[in-house]
């Protein structure tokens, strides 16, 4: 099963959020991926990634997430 880097961005008070995956890079395991998400410098080049997508967006959290996770969240969203 593959893994893969989800942002969870909060966008209001009010609970409203925004997501953002990075899905051209898939990993064989969450260790892999939680691996790769703390090495500094990949961290660094995240941080600037996300600060590019969602200039003044605060990141709530980083997860690692698997693919069949991924998809049900993507649907549920799909359907608000």
């Amino acid at each position: 099963m593959s893994w893969f880097i989800l942002f969870v961005m909060m966008l209001d008070p009010n609970g409203g959020r925004e997501y953002y995956t990075i899905t051209n890079h898939a990993f064989e395991s969450e260790a892999e991926c939680i691996e790769f998400v703390g090495e500094p410098t990949t961290n660094a080049v995240l941080k600037d990634h996300i600060k590019t997508m969602y200039p003044i967006t605060p990141v709530e959290n980083v997860y690692c997430i698997r693919q069949d996770v991924l998809n049900k969240i993507m649907e549920q969203l799909e359907k608000k």
